[in-house]
């Protein structure tokens, strides 16, 4: 890797600097609100509060499948900037919960949270959630004014909580013909838009802060704005950190006693700077429950791609077999197929990013153990742990 010592110096202190601005700028939030972690029903949720003085209408927010409850940050900042109390859950087996995922424990996860909390004006639901919330209004443990769900179809039994379907257009789960034959509720489909990103669209999310403000009567303030510096932020925390971990590649190639470390050290720098800007929009702190199966994912998916390397195989080729899953998942209308499929593709795309940055102008070992380290950091992180 050909690089002199002066820009070698330069580019690390650009790096720092931007991944320096970039976590100042990802912290930032409204300033009409706090948000802190508390715990519900023995699990961590985060607490969105308006800084007026109470009392405040409350809203629930439960995410979907493989996700965690920093997901719905957008959502509880934006409800939180017009006037509600916001508590935003992490389901068993999901995030920090310490439960283990079974179909019963969530619906009883639900309900012991909702009990904790107290009435609940508005509930939100994403994909899961939705469904999870659903079958708790059902069997009568949680009963808002307005339900809210996004890329679901709850059936609310009678008497039922005003309804709104909220889905992108390219929804993988929810089709919009789906959506739009449902005639028990409100709704509404966003172009452009798909199931992930229902998470993180303005659009939706100030839907659905326009609906919950109708609820309960109140006028919709105009939009929040600090979002847009997080987004900035992450960019810019990423960037630097990609910078400053080429850099530190470079520097441990040249350095006879650095050479062994060069892997460990990139990793670090970049799962590092990931913590560091993402905390608000996906929940990437690792957590030691989840420890075992990233250190376990990793080993696996290190030793199969170095096991193609010997076939000369190339290691994009596992990225190209989890898209193919999720294409077959997707024309079969197979729920499980698509999760796992685009799971596992998002988990194997960043490490095979990561490693092809580490393999350049290096041996190949280089990219396959931080391939290792990063798809098992990201499987580990997310996966559904039912024990």
């Amino acid at each position: 890797m050909s690089m002199s010592p002066r820009t070698l110096w330069c580019l690390t202190v650009v790096a720092t600097a931007f991944l320096i601005g970039g976590v100042v700028l990802s912290r930032s939030i409204e300033p009409d609100i706090s948000v802190s972690k508390v715990t519900l029903a023995g699990n961590a949720a985060l607490h969105f509060v308006p800084a007026q003085p109470g009392p405040h209408p409350v809203a629930l927010l439960a995410h979907g499948s493989f996700c965690s409850k920093e997901m719905f940050f957008r959502y509880g900042e934006a409800l939180a900037h017009a006037g509600f109390e916001c508590f935003a859950i992490d389901f068993p087996g999901h995030g920090e919960s310490s439960q283990p995922f079974t179909v019963a424990s969530l619906g009883n996860s639900l309900t012991a949270d909702t009990h904790a909390i107290g009435p609940i004006d508005v509930f939100v639901g994403h994909s899961m959630g939705g469904y999870v919330g659903g079958e708790v209004v059902n069997e009568g443990g949680l009963r808002p004014r307005l339900f809210i769900a996004i890329g679901s179809l709850p059936v609310l039994d009678a008497p039922a909580p005003s309804l709104l379907l909220m889905s992108g257009q390219f929804d993988e789960f929810d089709p919009p013909a789906s959506v739009r034959a449902r005639t028990d509720a409100h709704v509404e489909i966003f172009p452009w838009c798909d199931h992930l990103f229902e998470l993180y669209d303005p659009r939706m999310v100030n839907a659905a802060v326009k609906a919950a403000c109708a609820a309960v009567g109140k006028v919709p303030p105009a939009a929040p704005t600090r979002w847009h510096w997080r987004l900035a932020g992450m960019i810019l925390g990423w960037l630097g950190a990609i910078g400053l971990a080429k850099a530190a590649l470079v520097f441990c190639r040249r350095s006879v006693g650095w050479t062994r470390w060069r892997v460990p050290i990139f990793a670090i720098i970049l799962l590092g700077a990931n913590v560091l800007v993402t905390g608000t929009w996906m929940g990437a702190m690792p957590h030691l429950r989840r420890l075992p199966i990233q250190i376990i994912a990793g080993i696996i998916i290190w030793l199969v791609a170095a096991g193609l390397g010997r076939l000369r195989v190339p290691r994009w080729s596992l990225l190209a077999l989890a898209g193919v899953i999720t294409m077959v998942g997707t024309m079969a209308r197979s729920p499980y197929a698509m999760l796992l499929g685009t799971f596992f593709f998002l988990s194997l795309l960043a490490g095979t990013i990561c490693g092809a940055i580490a393999f350049r102008h290096g041996p190949r070992c280089d990219g396959d153990i931080t391939l290792g380290i990063f798809a098992g950091y990201v499987i580990g992180q997310w996966i559904i742990l039912f024990f």
